[in-house]
């Protein structure tokens, strides 16, 4: 495959997961009509799409914890002190 174009697509985490979904089936039918080749693609694609999912999961984790901790800064009387020096 070295060499081929490739392209940037956007997709939401649910339409990455319908993908998954599909990927896997595509997997098992690759099996049962024996085509070891198209097996070895579909499992590599959806290790990437499933890493990609993890890294969606983990960003997201990471900006509802920034998010809580700036929050509490907002709303710790520290912060409130240096409000009213202003």
């Amino acid at each position: 495959m070295e060499g081929e174009s490739t392209a940037t697509i956007k997709l939401t985490k649910s339409e990455i997961e319908w993908t998954i979904i599909a990927l896997v089936w595509m997997e098992k039918s690759s099996e049962e009509f024996r085509r070891p080749n198209d097996v070895t693609m579909f499992r590599k694609i959806r290790k990437d799409f499933i890493k990609i999912k993890e890294d969606i999961i983990q960003g997201e984790k990471e900006i509802e914890i920034r998010n809580k901790t700036e929050e509490k800064n907002r709303a710790s009387p520290q912060a409130c002190e240096t409000c009213i020096d202003w």
